[in-house]
């Protein structure tokens, strides 16, 4: 009786013990939410292969952030493109979209990007639609100081430095 005592006490403490970390690792998993790209909001621009490139984000809202991007080189804009950052289910999805100068789209449907990670300031998506970039990422370096970082569709590795415009 009294080993069937200490092995029942023994079940006990694995038992909490199991529990205990499950709970962390429950608490460790929270489900993301579009409110927490907050720090992508605001006005950003930087040179760009000659050019200018101006990015704007919009404050989260119905379960959505958007960007306006503008590219301008030699006094003509180059593309304009949308973005959207969206839920679903309990991940993020990364949709764009480029326009050329006439507003005609570049691709038949935009690029489709889902979720691989999320820090504190720092969000990277991979390409799982056709023509997509492999990765794409951004990253509130300073409160001044955005990156956006890609690997094109044929592996080319791309930074973009832009600082904070202020209105």
């Amino acid at each position: 009786m009294n080993s069937l005592n200490k092995l029942l006490g023994h079940v006990a403490v694995l038992l909490l013990f199991v529990c205990h970390f499950e709970g962390v690792a429950q608490e460790e998993k929270k489900p993301m939410t579009i409110d927490q790209l907050a720090w992508l909001t605001g006005s950003w621009q930087g040179p760009l292969d000659g050019g200018i490139l101006e990015e704007t984000w919009l404050s989260p809202k119905s379960e959505t952030i958007s960007a306006l991007v503008r590219y301008t080189k030699k006094g003509k804009t180059e593309f304009v493109e949308i973005i959207k950052i969206q839920q679903a289910a309990d991940t993020l999805e990364l949709r764009l979209q480029l326009f050329d100068p006439p507003m005609q789209p570049r691709w038949e449907k935009p690029h489709v990007f889902e979720l691989l990670r999320m820090e504190s300031q720092k969000i990277t998506f991979r390409g799982v639609s056709e023509g997509s970039h492999r990765t794409l990422s951004y990253e509130l370096v300073a409160p001044d100081h955005f990156v956006i970082r890609f690997q094109t569709h044929e592996g080319s590795e791309v930074e973009i430095h832009l600082s904070q415009v202020r209105q």
